[in-house]
């Protein structure tokens, strides 16, 4: 299943099948349309999947007194519009990007758990275009286990402690247990960032959202009832005047995506090498569209701070209490999202950016499946930009005292770390 070479973990290309009910957004577009919008495929290889019965459609589903049709070929899907009733099944020709072949390590193992210090730059589970090449896969093989169940989520970028179950029951109880009392766990992670960041325990109290390059809207895409309630606590571990950075413990309270990255890049201290939220990488992959994504960001939330300037803050940790009963605020309607010329043409700028950036990576590379016909992206980049300065220290579950899991201080939150 797996290759090594060049400090990379390959997967042979394998065909795949899934199935996805239509969203409501997909409603009138056509097979091709779909494919080539949302999912960046050509429409060539589109084409050549519906003629060889590798995409099609089943129609009538939920739909009350109309028998199921399979509706199959080329002649059949290629003008028809896509129903609520359809689901599309599609039997994929899968090319996984390569993932650092960097080592994971055990923590703790028991009859039901093995938490273990994940390696950054691979995705926990299976997600987008990784399957194997996720940590619960890699570990299944490493260890020739049947399933491992993931009971919290980490981000692909951030390494560290994560727990996960061994069986399915314990898997489903640990889920449950984490899910149902978010005031009992405590997670505390390190990040260095750029500049001095003030010494003491602060909060930082911000909706969490970002905008996406491939589509161009705003994620959580209920942005009109975004929660207000998103919340950080920052303590100073340590600066270091000779790179300008500082080491600090983060405790989110709160657990939205990327929710450290964005609060501290949003009050002045970002995570000092991160490729999104940092853009200064002139050489990391995408860097132009990153930056872009960045910078329209920074807008929406500076539109966002100037009505409610507590948001853009660094503020007293007493205030956690009062910061967590916030509701919801309608982003749109503060940032002028839908109506403002200039800032839909950045968006629309943005989406054509990325879309340039990909056609790039697939005409350097100049290969094509001779499988699926698909254009491929290189397999042998090196992946070493992809690991952040944030790493999951420490999972504590307060309601037991056995689950509380720390993983060693990563190095460059050490003294004397030189880059």
């Amino acid at each position: 299943m797996y290759t090594f070479e060049n400090g990379l973990r390959k997967v042979a290309p394998y065909f795949s099948e899934f199935s996805v009910r239509i969203k409501q957004r997909w409603e009138g577009k056509t097979l091709v349309e779909l494919q080539t919008t949302e999912f960046g495929e050509s429409a060539a290889v589109v084409e050549q999947a519906i003629r060889h019965h590798r995409l099609f459609i089943e129609t009538n589903q939920g739909k009350k007194k109309h028998t199921q049709q399979t509706i199959k070929g080329w002649d059949s899907l290629a003008t028809r519009p896509l129903d609520r009733f359809d689901v599309i099944h599609s039997l994929q020709h899968r090319h996984e990007p390569s993932v650092g072949d960097l080592p994971w390590t055990v923590i703790h193992e028991d009859d039901d758990l093995l938490v273990i210090s994940k390696p950054p730059g691979i995705p926990t589970h299976p997600t987008g275009n990784y399957h194997y090449n996720s940590i619960t896969e890699i570990v299944k093989f490493d260890r020739q286990l049947a399933n491992v169940w993931p009971t919290h989520r980490l981000d692909k970028a951030t390494a560290g402690v994560l727990i996960l179950a061994k069986n399915q029951k314990a898997g489903k109880y640990y889920q449950q247990l984490f899910s149902e009392n978010k005031q009992l766990v405590t997670k505390e992670y390190f990040a260095r960032v750029k500049g001095e960041f003030p010494q003491g325990t602060h909060l930082v109290n911000c909706p969490i959202f970002s905008v996406m390059s491939t589509q161009g809207h705003i994620r959580p895409v209920n942005a009109d009832e975004l929660m207000a309630n998103s919340s950080t606590i920052f303590t100073r571990v340590s600066y270091d005047p000779t790179s300008n950075q500082s080491v600090v413990k983060c405790q989110p309270v709160t657990g939205k995506t990327h929710q450290i990255r964005i609060h501290l890049r949003n009050v002045g201290f970002p995570i000092a090498n991160d490729y999104l939220y940092h853009p200064v990488n002139e050489g990391f992959i995408n860097h132009e569209v990153n930056k872009l994504s960045c910078s329209i960001e920074l807008e929406l939330y500076r539109r966002l701070f100037r009505v409610h300037p507590e948001f853009g803050q660094l503020q007293s940790a007493d205030k956690l209490p009062e910061a967590l009963q916030k509701g919801t605020i309608d982003l749109y309607s503060i940032t002028n999202w839908y109506h403002d010329s200039a800032l839909r043409s950045e968006v629309e700028r943005l989406k054509s950016l990325r879309s340039q950036s990909f056609e790039k990576l697939k005409a350097d590379y100049d290969t094509k499946c001779l499988e699926c016909g698909k254009q491929l992206l290189t397999t042998d980049r090196d992946l070493s930009d992809q690991a952040i300065w944030l790493h999951a220290f420490k999972y504590h579950y307060q309601g037991n005292p056995n689950i509380c899991f720390e993983d060693d201080i990563p190095s460059w939150a050490k003294p004397n770390f030189i880059e």
